[in-house]
């Protein structure tokens, strides 16, 4: 069974995980590791009769995300003095693979409290057998998701990558807050890159755990 792909695991000190696919992810959902990505199966409401998440859910106050992950990302804002990147540009270098760029407005972070479904959970998974076996990697359950207001995330599997950027009607890029609005666009781009870039509502990140052997939980 593969493990998910590294494309998936951007921000693996975090233990997040990248939507770039933009599945409509909720809470709850139950999960397939299929070939490295997760296929929804269906929701724990749904497949459990008279299950509610309702009060099992509790959500942060909204904040800024901004990451660069494996300290092998280099951001430069451009001046009027900088031959390389001009200036209201951005300049971000890829020095690591399986590197990350993330800059989202507003985050607010969706947790089940695993505690209150461990017991209907574990009874799903030991009826249906995915604790048994090349099932115990397959199955995996959604335990945390990520909505932004905005946002930027750029994925670079490649090293020595480098991406410029550029505000769009020309709006100078002067912070990461700017960037986190998602009013961007390429300019540069030496290598293939994955992107979430979007100027309204995404769900960019998520989290998810599995069962182990020995019928705890651990996060994927």
């Amino acid at each position: 069974m593969a493990s998910l792909r590294k494309t998936q695991r951007i921000l693996k000190g975090l233990k997040l995980i990248g939507n770039f696919v933009e599945r409509p992810l909720r809470v709850g959902d139950i999960v397939i590791n299929d070939d490295g990505q997760h296929l929804i199966w269906a929701n724990i409401e749904d497949v459990i009769d008279g299950f509610s998440l309702k009060g099992k859910i509790e959500k942060s106050n909204r904040a800024d995300l901004k990451y660069t992950s494996e300290s092998g990302v280099e951001v430069k804002f451009g001046s009027k003095t900088d031959t390389a990147v001009a200036e209201g540009e951005v300049e971000i270098k890829f020095n690591s693979r399986n590197s990350a760029f993330v800059s989202l407005k507003q985050i607010e972070r969706s947790s089940v409290k695993l505690g209150l479904v461990d017991k209907e959970l574990k009874k799903y998974w030991k009826d249906h057998g995915f604790d048994k076996g090349a099932n115990i990697n397959k199955y995996h359950f959604i335990s945390e998701v990520i909505t932004a207001q905005s946002g930027t995330l750029i994925f670079s599997q490649d090293k020595a990558n480098r991406v410029v950027l550029k505000g769009k009607s020309d709006v100078p890029l002067t912070s990461m807050a700017v960037i986190g609005n998602g009013s961007v666009e390429f300019v540069i781009n030496t290598k293939a890159t994955l992107e979430i870039i979007s100027e309204t509502q995404i769900q960019p990140l998520y989290a998810a755990v599995r069962y182990r052997r020995n019928g705890n939980f651990e996060v994927v």
